[in-house]
């Protein structure tokens, strides 16, 4: 099959049917076609539809709103995963049960998402014909991480509302979200000016030890949906090019993680991560190149090992978790530190790995 390109004029309007337009549409025996569903998951809906979806609040004002995001669910809209995002649920949340009211971004009683582009974010959304990220580690949005499969989600802030940062859809953890548009340029300078203190928690196949991992992150040349660790020219440069001195070579995104090993088992290690950066994927990128990677990572990790723990736990996600994060408040500049609970399948790990009280006390 050959694919061809046809590139757009400025000027260009892209036109496509509404997702409803297709839903509507069936076969003779009453059902819709495969083609037809799979071409609606591609298109985004015209609005935001709330959701009555627990959420596990750790804080909430009237500016901002901090969540222990569960296993499984993705932070925002975006194509295959139209609902049941966290933006649905804090959509019906906000706007129906908040005691601190929905915000600028959702209306009370409706399901009206709000226009949230404003000053600095506005910027970092602007990315005209380059794409977004994918789900992230831990990082503000920025137009130079990019997700090469999804533009027309990021041609629609609105999908978006509130959202400073994201974690990945297996990951589970501390979420911020902004209520306003001013706390939402506040909480994204923070960010993306690295004045967020973060940490992790995750179990890793072997012993990661203790060290500083300071490596460029770049997107797989091949494997677009996944990051690498930018190799090292050197290593596989012929003699006389490393004398002569090698042609300049895109050098990736500056990553820098602080890895320690809590307790290891002999085959499995609970691991305490920092980072000073928060490209995608970092933590799991990072623990992949040093030949530990986190356990249940089906992207990154060991196949083996992971069909191991969905056989035994019924466990089938990268056992990451956003334990602690330490923001200034977006309007009283107060030092706020949050914590999340350790989900229970991956507590169920740790004490195989770690038994005893000591870990519980610790995570528990």
């Amino acid at each position: 099959i050959q694919r061809k390109s046809h590139p757009l004029e400025e000027s260009s309007i892209l036109i496509y049917p509404s997702r409803e337009s297709l839903t509507s549409q069936t076969l003779d025996n009453g059902k819709p076609s495969l083609a037809l569903k799979l071409l609606s998951n591609s298109i985004p809906p015209t609005e935001i539809i709330p959701q009555n979806i627990p959420l596990d609040i750790l804080y909430e004002d009237e500016y901002m709103i901090v969540i222990n995001k569960q296993a499984g669910m993705v932070v925002h809209p975006a194509a295959g995963n139209w609902d049941g995002t966290v933006v649905n649920a804090l959509s019906y949340y906000l706007a129906n049960e908040s005691p601190y009211g929905a915000g600028e971004f959702f209306s009370s009683g409706d399901n009206v998402v709000n226009n949230q582009s404003t000053g600095k974010e506005a910027e970092d959304f602007d990315v005209g014909n380059e794409l977004m990220k994918d789900d992230d580690e831990d990082d503000g949005f920025n137009k130079n991480d990019i997700n090469q499969n999804d533009a027309v989600t990021n041609s629609i802030p609105t999908l978006r509302p509130g959202i400073v940062h994201r974690l990945d859809k297996g990951t589970t953890g501390v979420l911020v979200v902004a209520k306003t548009q001013a706390a939402l340029a506040t909480l994204s300078e923070a960010f993306a000016d690295r004045r967020v203190k973060k940490q992790y928690l995750a179990v890793a196949i072997g012993n990661p030890g203790e060290d500083t991992i300071n490596k460029p992150i770049e997107r797989h040349p091949l494997h677009r949906q996944k990051m690498r660790v930018v190799p090292d020219p050197s290593s596989s440069m012929p003699r006389q090019i490393r004398l002569t001195g090698p042609r300049p070579v895109k050098q990736g995104r500056p990553a820098l993680s602080y890895v320690k090993t809590l307790h290891f088992d002999g085959k499995l290690s609970i691991v305490q991560i920092r980072i000073a950066t928060g490209r995608t994927h970092q933590i799991r990128v990072h623990l992949q190149d040093r030949g530990t990677p986190i356990y249940g990572d089906d992207v990154y990790g060991l196949s083996d090992w992971n069909k191991g723990l969905s056989a035994k736990r019924g466990v089938s996600r990268p056992l990451l978790h956003a334990q602690r994060l330490e923001i200034g408040h977006p309007v009283t500049g107060e030092k706020m530190v949050f914590e999340a609970k350790v989900a229970d399948d991956m507590m169920g790990v740790m004490e195989g790995i770690w038994p005893g009280d000591e870990m519980k006390a610790l995570f528990g």
